[in-house]
């Protein structure tokens, strides 16, 4: 099968990586895809400086910002891109050497920015995603893991798996599956959601079928 397109969406790190002739990256973050599309017209980040009271304005005031400042701000200047999860600027380390989480994030992006130019990004739901013959990559808020803003229909979105894998190579990013997915890849990581919080678990990639 040829593939023509790969969807993802985040923090990009999966989709710098592919190499086809079309990539498109969803995501229902308003203020996330803004953030790609200025990136990818040039925008720098790297001389805006996000203290904890501006992050603080910005998590209340989104109005008065551009959509790129208030994603530096929700996903750069808190812990492990977690938006508004909490601000993360100078942190001491435990061996008593200084990290500028903020500051790390935004040279990230940079970083990646090259390859990330000729994707496509749209602001969509994963229900409102139709494809054929694709490569498709999910990777959706962990059902059991830190509550979002919203919450997030995991019934539905198993469902909507199922019906488009007819028709595409979909793989799935979570700890679990449904009974009739199989897993094709497994990691143990460590997650770090603020200063006290660190969890080691079982990161996995599932695909639909019994192996």
């Amino acid at each position: 099968m040829k593939h023509t397109s790969n969807r993802s969406s985040g923090g990009g790190n999966s989709i710098e990586k592919i190499i086809c002739k079309n990539r498109i990256g969803y995501d229902n973050n308003f203020y996330l895809i803004e953030f790609w599309k200025a990136i990818q017209g040039g925008w720098n980040p790297s001389g805006i400086d996000i203290s904890k009271e501006l992050y603080q304005l910005i998590k209340d005031r989104k109005e008065l910002f551009r959509p790129e400042v208030v994603a530096l701000a929700g996903f750069c200047a808190t812990y492990n891109a977690k938006w508004f999860g909490g601000y993360a600027g100078i942190v001491k380390t435990k061996i008593g050497t200084f990290r500028n989480y903020y500051d790390e994030a935004v040279r990230n992006v940079l970083k990646q920015a090259p390859a990330m130019l000729d994707v496509k990004f749209d602001c969509r739901s994963f229900a409102d995603v139709q494809c054929e013959n694709c490569l498709v990559y999910c990777d959706p808020p962990y059902e059991g893991t830190t509550k979002y803003v919203e919450e997030f229909d995991h019934s539905q979105y198993w469902e909507w798996v199922r019906r488009i894998s007819r028709k595409n190579i979909v793989v799935c990013s979570e700890y679990n599956a449904p009974e009739d997915f199989s897993c094709i890849w497994e990691m143990e990581t460590v997650t770090t959601l603020d200063k006290a919080s660190r969890n080691r678990a079982i990161e996995r990639l599932f695909v639909l079928g019994k192996g």
